[in-house]
């Protein structure tokens, strides 16, 4: 895990929580927030994302314009490089990988802007969090009070600040963004 300490392309969580950090039921998204899902595109295009293969099942393909690296016990799957979908069975596995396709795709001078996000699931986060540099949180305005959570995130060791407030409609609750910049 040493090489992921010394990454060069920076650990980027990103997440989607409700007010006691559950991020999920194990299956589908819990809810659908229209410019969430504009930000999480925006912030993520061009760089890898690294999931585990449930939360790559609930999405149910690659998303586009980004590396798909799925973490998964499963042997014997096939990568589609044409979709830019692979899949790893180790998170030392998914970083390495995250790397190649970032050496691969841009020229030294892009690639001062690139980030590796974790995408999530519950276990992803849990392997992941310890190594990320900023968390970019999308803070849903309900409690669910069972699921899938989010690590906890200690205030200790992390600067937080909003970055905006979204009030709710019929449609979509209240949810706001925020930032974690590791101290």
């Amino acid at each position: 895990m040493e090489i992921i300490k010394k990454n060069k392309f920076p650990l980027v969580a990103i997440v989607a929580v409700s007010r006691d950090f559950i991020i999920g039921d194990g299956n589908k998204m819990l809810w659908h927030l229209p410019n969430d899902l504009k930000r999480l595109k925006s912030i993520t295009l061009g760089n890898p994302l690294i999931m585990g293969r449930k939360t790559f099942d609930s999405i149910g393909k690659p998303l586009s314009g980004r590396a798909n690296i799925i973490l998964t016990n499963k042997k014997n799957l096939k990568d589609n490089i044409q979709f830019d979908k692979y899949f790893v069975q180790s998170f030392e596995d998914a970083v390495i990988k995250a790397n190649d396709w970032i050496n691969k795709k841009f020229k030294k001078n892009e690639q001062n802007t690139k980030n590796i996000f974790i995408f999530g699931g519950g276990e992803i986060y849990k392997l992941a969090l310890n190594f990320c540099s900023q968390i970019e949180l999308t803070l849903v305005d309900v409690n669910l009070k069972k699921g899938v959570s989010f690590p906890f995130i200690d205030k200790k060791k992390w600067k937080k600040k909003m970055i905006q407030k979204v009030e709710g409609n019929e449609s979509y609750p209240s949810h706001s963004f925020w930032v974690y910049n590791r101290k």
